[in-house]
């Protein structure tokens, strides 16, 4: 009997798990156009309205792949999600793009990155999805 019940309880948790991820992973894909970049430091913050600008959009696919567009370049990459990260990378290349997910609802993603190790700035990018 106490062996069934681990059992169970294991197998409830991991059914957790992946239906967890597979949701964020659901919610992600589709059109988004980044409106806003929001720079924090120790010496203050500032911010971007990107609507100013020719739209930028990140169109995350089901099968994996991430076109990023704007009016002048196009770049295809390919993504994964885990632990509240979402990673970019191209195929055959050795650097990997890694962001924080701060917020993933239907309609809002928020990014958050830090350029390098040892700086303490990070930018948040805020991103609304496009019906």
């Amino acid at each position: 009997m106490k062996k069934i019940i681990i059992l169970l309880s294991v197998g409830l948790i991991f059914s957790f798990i992946i239906v967890s991820c597979s949701s964020m992973e659901d919610k992600i894909v589709g059109k988004w156009q980044h409106v806003l970049i929001v720079g924090q430091s120790p010496q203050g913050s500032d911010s971007l309205d990107m609507t100013q600008y020719p739209p930028t959009y990140n169109v995350f696919r089901e099968d994996g792949t991430l076109q990023i567009y704007n009016s002048q370049q196009e770049e295809n990459v390919r993504y994964l999600i885990r632990d509240n990260k979402l990673y970019s990378f191209k195929l055959g290349k050795t650097d990997t793009a890694i962001m924080d997910i701060k917020k993933l609802t239907k309609d809002e993603l928020i990014l958050q990155v830090k350029f390098r190790e040892d700086s303490q700035r990070t930018e948040s990018l805020y991103y609304k999805k496009v019906k």
